[in-house]
């Protein structure tokens, strides 16, 4: 995650006057993202679009189809999205006479592997998303770690002031909670675990980057040491909103939001140390 930026990503998921939708963890850059991942020695291939609610599907969705088809052909097997969850799997095959999608996702076990081609995806989500491995190759390990460092710190930057990506997006989290916005009880705990879970594997990220480039070992152990301070801020929140259930009526209580409000302030916070170290790092790769 780290290497490709999923380590570093925040976005806070807002539309109608409700913040913390769990939308927000899957609003990245898509193509960006499938350029990041040709930093692990595979070059890749997106099909990806946003589908108009209530309209017809069918040409979008034959089109992702025929998308597969030429890869599983060819014995690649692809990610994909909103499956049985509105998470990713991997499809791994096709049946024509069926018209579906063979998958392996969280829930192929208790449901079985076969998604019919119209019932995907769902219409509350109406995004077709795709992604397959084209080729090996050998990226310079150098312009990888020093490209990954980059990301890093322009995602902890996101938009600027603000903005409700990076560092910005976690103090709109704060004023939310703070105010009287209304705060998703469900995506506001998917948000904390899934933040807490990816910086967790950007600490991993940098101990290794530190551990194989000993010129970098100081910079990013004060990188580390940010990261460290962010995780025990938000650490808490994960039993005050627990995931999935979000703590049932917490998100609603004034106290328990300001209390939540003061740890996300403290992670933004240490995210601005995060990044100047980041910034430092590439620098010193340049």
């Amino acid at each position: 995650m780290g290497l490709t930026g999923h380590a570093w990503h925040f976005r806070l998921g807002a539309a109608e006057g409700v913040v913390a939708l769990p939308s927000g963890p899957l609003d990245l850059d898509w193509d960006a993202m499938t350029a990041n991942y040709g930093r692990l020695g595979w070059r890749w291939e997106r099909f990806g679009a946003r589908l108009a609610a209530g309209g017809d599907w069918s040409d979008a969705r034959m089109a992702a189809v025929e998308f597969a088809r030429r890869h599983l052909d060819a014995g690649r097997p692809l990610i994909g999205f909103d499956f049985h969850l509105r998470e990713f799997g991997i499809v791994r095959g096709y049946d024509d006479g069926d018209r579906s999608w063979l998958v392996d996702d969280l829930l192929a076990g208790d449901y079985g592997s076969s998604i019919a081609w119209e019932d995907w995806p769902s219409p509350e989500v109406g995004w077709l998303e795709l992604i397959a491995p084209v080729a090996p190759h050998e990226p310079d390990p150098i312009d990888v770690v020093r490209d990954a460092l980059e990301t890093a710190a322009a995602l902890i930057e996101g938009e600027g002031p603000g903005g409700f990506s990076g560092r910005h997006g976690m103090l709109r989290w704060c004023e939310a909670l703070e105010g009287e916005t209304t705060v998703d009880r469900a995506g506001n705990a998917y948000t904390i675990a899934v933040t807490l879970a990816a910086r967790s594997d950007g600490a991993a990220f940098l101990a290794d980057v530190g551990s194989a480039i000993p010129e970098l070992r100081g910079v990013l152990a004060r990188a580390n040491e940010a990261l460290g301070e962010e995780v025990r801020a938000l650490a808490p929140l994960a039993s005050l909103f627990p995931f999935p259930a979000g703590g049932h009526g917490n998100v609603d209580v004034p106290g328990l939001r300001r209390a939540a409000a003061m740890a996300i302030r403290r992670a933004a916070n240490a995210e601005a140390r995060l990044r100047e170290a980041l910034v430092e790092a590439g620098a010193a790769m340049a």
